[in-house]
């Protein structure tokens, strides 16, 4: 794939990444003492997860609904 190139379809997302991702990137407050770009940096990574997770449950949902 070359920089830049967009996928026609979405790569398939499993459950146990999801469960994976959200065992290492847990959704949680920052201390009140955590740098701001800390913070940013925790927040970009659990936005993935929660596309990741948002993805597969559309896919699933697809996949009930296919005739």
């Amino acid at each position: 794939m070359n920089k830049g190139q967009v996928y026609e379809r979405t790569p398939q997302v499993s459950r146990e990444l999801i469960e994976w991702l959200e065992e290492q990137f847990p959704l949680k407050s920052p201390e009140l003492d955590t740098q701001e770009r800390v913070i940013f940096y925790a927040v970009g990574q659990r936005s993935v997860v929660d596309h990741l997770a948002a993805v597969f449950k559309e896919q699933n949902e697809t996949i009930l609904e296919s005739p």
